[in-house]
């Protein structure tokens, strides 16, 4: 595709910065490799803020702002993260062919994988990305896969968090999935798509150039989740949902978060039981 000035890293920076005698980075499972500006990562349930080289870890949201990211697994896997973009790290794959797991809530990741696979799962969509790279775009009610280089795999999501059969995507095709409807399949991407995505996608991702001494820096916590910071997750349809009742039980004990969820999802949710259990008398003689 078409070369674009970028925000990525590209391959002859990574060539400039070894050539200069970078050091070797010992990676954690994963990182934020890249990040114009702070990340905000929700972690159990508090927020906190990434930089460029903080370790991520399974389980990590990560959300971007007005500026895109890069994520690096010890597979290879590298994941570009668009603007206003809400990506969950279900699994981080292990070395050297450790599938990778994300769930992808709203906006465009682009994700390249080497030795291993990647799984990710939007509401509509979920693809399977291995030996190449892929585009994966989500918004309410629909979402859709480029494939951008070597053949890939596409499904549509037939019941929260529930896929049908798998289908082979093409090199350069184009998935459309719209809730409730069979996968729409192209020869090429929907112009429309090419023109909304992030123009760092259009090249090929290289590993994030590293300084002569790398740091590894922590993330910083900012604070407890705010009903408003989680909502969006709470009340989606991706499998990872299930895990959001123990992880955020203990956020109500703030009244302001208890209430706000109550009169959210308070009943006919999986919340029910928790918001309002149903107290068993002891039957009188």
């Amino acid at each position: 595709m078409a070369k674009h000035s970028s925000i990525f890293p590209t391959v002859a920076a990574l060539a400039v910065l070894l050539t200069c005698g970078g050091a070797a980075w010992a990676a954690p499972s994963a990182r934020l490799a890249f990040a114009e500006q702070p990340v905000r990562v929700i972690r159990a349930a508090d927020v906190y803020q990434a930089v460029n080289g903080t370790p991520l870890e399974q389980d990590d949201i990560v959300e971007t702002g007005a500026s895109g990211a890069q994520i690096e697994l010890d597979s290879g896997t590298i994941v570009a993260i668009g603007p206003q973009t809400r990506l969950y790290l279900s699994a981080l794959g292990a070395a050297p062919k450790g599938a990778a797991d994300l769930a992808l809530l709203q906006g465009w990741i682009k994700v390249q994988t080497a030795a291993g696979r990647a799984t990710v799962a939007a509401e509509a969509l979920q693809a399977s990305v291995g030996g190449g790279a892929a585009v994966v775009f989500s918004r309410p009610g629909r979402d859709a896969l480029f494939a951008d280089a070597g053949e890939q795999l596409a499904a549509p999501v037939i019941a929260p968090g529930k896929a049908g059969p798998m289908q082979k995507v093409a090199s350069e095709s184009y998935v459309q999935a719209d809730a409730g409807k069979p996968l729409l399949m192209l020869p090429r991407a929907d112009p429309q798509f090419l023109r909304d995505m992030p123009p760092p996608f259009r090249d090929r991702l290289a590993p994030a150039p590293q300084p002569a001494k790398p740091v590894k820096p922590a993330a910083q916590r900012q604070r407890a989740v705010d009903f408003a910071d989680v909502e969006s997750w709470l009340r989606c349809n991706l499998a990872v949902r299930k895990h959001f009742v123990a992880r955020f039980r203990a956020r109500l004990q703030d009244p302001h978060f208890r209430q706000q969820l109550d009169q959210a999802l308070g009943h006919g949710s999986e919340w029910q039981a928790v918001l309002h259990p149903v107290v068993k008398h002891p039957s009188t003689p």
